[in-house]
């Protein structure tokens, strides 16, 4: 964690938000998921205390301006502890990763009179996927994560383009698993995921089936979980 965050020049902003409860907030970091680059040129990194991924992490935002927003969720008081306001609410993206934790959250904010909230800069438009080959995408976030979190995401271009490099990470990690056919010629984009949605749900499903390579789907599912909720939110 201490590497994360003196690599996003975070550490001194993230003392100061948390005070005499860094170490606390440090404790639940001690692994670390895919970082997301957000919209407005911030970057988003989450985490967990290693075997307690669902009642012990934590999460950070530090934007292009330099502005550190950090919160932890406290399993024993069942809430999210949130630093660094903006607008008198969190961070989108924290408030994001809250809601994994509820409903209800009871966050706790602590103003920090210099944060704002960031900046809204143009994005290029990407291709969008048609409504059948969002069904398609949602097929295969299902099989990776569940149907209850696939039918709350909004399967856009970005959530797609996500959705192939998981595959590809999956793939990669079970690479001697042989027992389903590997979907053939991944390609990075959306696009080869709506294509090849069948054999790749297929071939998830046989790996989380298999007690040796089950580690795969659920390492990648929880390395990229946040950034496809980002996507998903268009944060």
């Amino acid at each position: 964690m201490a590497d994360a965050l003196g690599s996003a020049d975070a550490e001194h902003e993230v003392r100061q938000l948390r005070g005499d409860r860094y170490d606390v907030f440090v404790e639940s970091f001690t692994v670390t998921a895919t970082p997301v680059l957000l919209k407005d040129g911030g970057i988003f990194l989450d985490g967990w205390r290693v075997g307690y991924s669902g009642q012990h992490a934590a999460a950070f935002v530090h934007d292009a301006d330099g502005r550190t927003y950090a919160a932890y969720f406290d399993a024993e008081r069942g809430k999210v502890i949130s630093f660094g306001d903006v607008g008198g609410r969190i961070h989108p993206a924290i408030e994001g990763w809250a809601r994994r934790f509820g409903p209800p959250v009871d966050i706790i904010l602590k103003a920090d009179p210099a944060a704002r909230a960031p900046a809204n800069l143009p994005q290029a438009t990407a291709a969008t996927p048609s409504p059948g080959e969002q069904v398609e995408l949602r097929k295969v976030a299902a099989s990776i994560w569940n149907g209850s979190l696939a039918a709350s995401w909004n399967m856009n271009a970005e959530v797609g383009d996500i959705l192939g490099t998981v595959t590809h990470e999956i793939m990669e990690c079970s690479a001697a698993f042989n027992l389903v056919p590997k979907p053939v010629g991944w390609v990075p984009g959306w696009s080869y995921v709506t294509k090849s949605a069948l054999s790749i749900v297929a071939y998830v499903t046989g790996v989380s089936r298999d007690r040796q390579y089950k580690g795969c789907v659920n390492s990648a599912a929880a390395n990229w979980r946040s950034a496809i909720e980002m996507a998903s939110a268009d944060i």
